[in-house]
């Protein structure tokens, strides 16, 4: 007589030392991972704020051109100096005008011009004078702050760029941040008497 022999298997509970190790390496790489992805996206927040503030700067225009009134030489034929009124714009930052380029054209040439630091002397053909009229925020200085109504003058005699009847001749005023600000300027057709014409608006 044949004894039977049986072997009961059951699998359902097989949990062993193997498939403990492979999980908890799961754990840890997907800890890695969530961890690199948490730096990574706190540097690029921080890298797109960044860029963001510099393409503010460097689109907004910072200030704005009130008016420009021309004065006439002697004879009341042409143009001889602009005086070029300026504020900032609104939510504008204060504008350093040692740093500051302004480029002249007329309709054979242009001019580029830096500030003129010694205030006793008049603008010429390579400075141009910056005069603060009214100060809002801060000591009168060569910077246009919050509240400043300042005033730049243009020597086109000196320049040889005299603005006659009718002619038109384009300021560019270029900040060391920020978009430039351009106007255009157009001599009327006639100076008559007067000695001092607005040229904008």
């Amino acid at each position: 007589m044949k004894t039977r022999i049986s072997i009961l298997k059951d699998n359902q509970a097989d949990v062993g030392i193997g498939t403990l190790i492979v999980f908890i390496a799961m754990i840890l790489v997907a800890a890695v991972a969530a961890a690199v992805l948490i730096q990574t996206s706190g540097v690029l927040q921080q890298k797109a704020q960044q860029t963001g503030k510099e393409a503010t700067s460097e689109v907004a225009s910072n200030m704005k051109i009130s008016s420009v009134v021309g004065t006439t030489d002697t004879n009341n034929v042409y143009t001889k100096e602009l005086n070029i009124t300026l504020e900032l714009a609104a939510g504008g930052s204060s504008i350093d005008f040692s740093k500051v380029v302004i480029k002249y054209i007329n309709e054979s040439s242009t001019k580029v011009l830096n500030l003129q630091t010694d205030v006793t002397q008049a603008a010429t053909a390579s400075l141009f004078n910056y005069t603060e009229v009214r100060t809002g925020s801060g000591n009168p200085n060569y910077v246009l702050q919050s509240g400043d109504l300042a005033i730049v003058t243009l020597n086109l005699d000196a320049m040889s760029q005299d603005l006659y009847a009718r002619k038109k001749g384009t300021i560019q005023i270029i900040p060391e941040s920020g978009t430039m600000v351009i106007k255009d300027v157009v001599a009327p057709a006639t100076f008559g008497d007067s000695t001092q014409v607005q040229l904008f608006p």
